[in-house]
């Protein structure tokens, strides 16, 4: 039988984390980053869009839809907020569905901070 080894002191040095778990840990870090830059983005380039009439939105859109069907797919992968915000201004029209569009991607901006906030006060 094995008895469980001692905690470390209080204000002595924590013990280290396995390689696995700094791994994973890091790629939460990065994931959330990767996160806050994309919303960021979304949210400063529809401010943006909006403050010239559209215009910006409209070009966007026209980028995304006149790429290469791969170049296409990987571009909604990493862009699918955005993606979906520029589908929304452009292909739908309909004020009902921009606008339940617009609140879909508020709550999704609002569960990513909470997540990214969560990330970095975990230790």
């Amino acid at each position: 039988m094995t008895t469980p080894s001692p905690s470390p002191l209080p204000g002595g040095p924590a013990p280290a984390q396995p390689p696995r778990r700094r791994a994973g840990r890091a790629f939460e870090i990065g994931l959330s980053l990767y996160g806050i830059a994309i919303f960021t983005v979304l949210w400063v380039g529809f401010a943006v869009g909006l403050a010239t009439g559209g215009d910006l939105l409209v070009d966007a859109w026209a980028w995304l839809t006149g790429l290469e069907p791969v170049a296409v797919l990987i571009a909604w992968i990493l862009l699918l907020p955005i993606a979906v915000g520029l589908w929304a201004w452009n292909a739908v029209g309909s004020p009902l569905v921009i606008g339940a569009v617009a609140v879909g991607l508020v709550a999704w901006t609002l569960v990513m901070a909470s997540g990214a906030v969560r990330t970095f006060r975990r230790r």
